[in-house]
């Protein structure tokens, strides 16, 4: 969010100054905790959505705008602003364009696509209905051209002049404890909400992990598979949120028409659950398996040096290939929960095995004999979470094929 200089500038001198409550802190201890920008949003009171810019809405929308202090989320994707000690989070429509569509949501970059929005609210709220704490509601706003050229991209909203046709729109989320600018990827920054809260780190990580298979075993349920539950799309306090790429139970069959015949037995609903654990767990393993070849590192060489990537992300300004390897997930257990106790390790992971899966306490004496014996989450580890009757090990369908769906019938539209 990049407001101009002049116009935020004249917009602060009028405000009050105000420190918000957000469940029951001023927004200046949160801003300790994790530093967050701050700008303006134009808020519709008729329909309860959020604007980062004005440019493409239409004249009727822009009489009615109020403008609210935001502030970053996770993303450059979302903001959010406080009323009344309450959370409302808005994704899609953000500054800036691009002329680029981002690897890892295979949309243009500042836009939220119809069919990916509607989802990740229907998904949510579906959850919502069965236990989960965030809900959501899609806002559709118009329609873009965007104008493939080679590798590049030219999008114009609210025009049809030429092109592919796309609509988009924003995203509502808020829930009672949600926190979207603090994910389980943070491991420092979790550590300090800890503090802030007065509660123990352990007790915040495995009440964390509690939620977040409760929320998973719930989706499952209902057929709903998430395909990205990385880290950094889960909160502090284990909501599950980024359902936009989910793919549903009935929409398998004919996904499986579409797809070469190799494809067809890697495409399944157990697949897909293993890759929901796995993929949070033990993190993108294809990638990181590429990377070690490439670089020559085995597994613990490669781990370091994603983590001072990561940690230092400025120095790779310019240089794609470590950029982007920086921003690999090598997975919850490598990223956070090894570093802890093995007492702790335990209280973690069995509160996410007794939230997911029945007989948990086989599971969980299962899945620590595995990890003491691999050293690191294997696929077998995740084998005995999945399906403890039938714990074959795996292999994560790739992100790749995931995104490449969406250009096949069911779910393109």
């Amino acid at each position: 969010m990049c407001p101009q200089a002049a116009e935020y500038a004249e917009w602060i001198m009028t405000q009050e100054k105000e420190d918000f409550l957000l469940y029951g802190h001023h927004m200046t201890e949160w801003q300790r905790v994790r530093p967050l920008a701050q700008g303006i949003a134009y808020f519709d009171p008729k329909t309860k959505m959020a604007y980062s810019h004005i440019d493409y809405l239409a004249e009727d929308v822009r009489r009615r705008l109020l403008q609210k202090q935001a502030f970053e989320s996770h993303s450059q994707r979302a903001y959010f602003i406080v009323e009344n000690n309450e959370l409302n989070e808005y994704k899609g429509l953000t500054l800036p364009y691009s002329d680029e569509i981002v690897p890892a949501s295979g949309q243009p970059r500042g836009l939220l696509l119809k069919e990916h929005g509607e989802r990740e609210a229907s998904a949510l709220n579906d959850i919502a209905e069965n236990g989960g704490n965030v809900k959501a509601e899609y806002f559709d706003v118009g329609l873009a051209s965007l104008k493939r050229e080679g590798s590049k991209i030219n999008v114009r909203p609210l025009t049809a002049e030429d092109g592919e046709i796309i609509r988009y729109g924003v995203l509502r989320r808020w829930g009672h404890d949600y926190i979207p600018f603090i994910r389980l990827d943070l491991f420092q920054i979790v550590r300090q909400l800890a503090i802030m809260k007065g509660v123990d780190h352990i007790e915040l990580l495995s009440n964390a992990l509690a939620r977040f298979g409760m929320v998973l075993r719930t989706a499952h349920e209902l057929g709903i598979y998430h395909c990205f539950t990385h880290p950094g799309n889960i909160d502090a306090n284990g909501n599950l949120i980024d359902y936009e790429h989910a793919i549903y139970r009935d929409e398998i069959p004919v996904i499986k028409e579409k797809v070469m015949s190799e494809e067809v037995a890697l495409f399944s609903e157990e697949s897909l659950r293993f890759r929901d654990i796995d993929l949070f767990f033990g993190g993108i393993r294809d990638v990181i398996r590429k990377c070690q070849e490439i670089y020559k590192l085995n597994r613990e060489g490669l781990m370091m040096q994603i983590r001072f990537l990561r940690e230092n992300i400025s120095l790779s300004a310019g240089i794609p290939v470590f950029e982007s390897l920086a921003h690999v997930n090598i997975g919850f257990y490598e990223d956070t929960i090894k570093k802890l106790h093995i007492g702790d390790q335990k209280r973690i992971i069995g509160a996410f095995v007794d939230n997911y899966c029945p007989a948990s306490d086989q599971v969980t004496d299962r899945v620590f004999s595995a990890l003491a014996r691999a050293g690191e989450w294997t696929e077998a580890v995740t084998g005995f979470i999945c399906n403890p009757k039938n714990p074959k090990p795996l292999r994560q369908i790739p992100g790749e094929f995931i995104l490449g769906l969406w250009d096949r019938p069911p779910l393109k539209q």
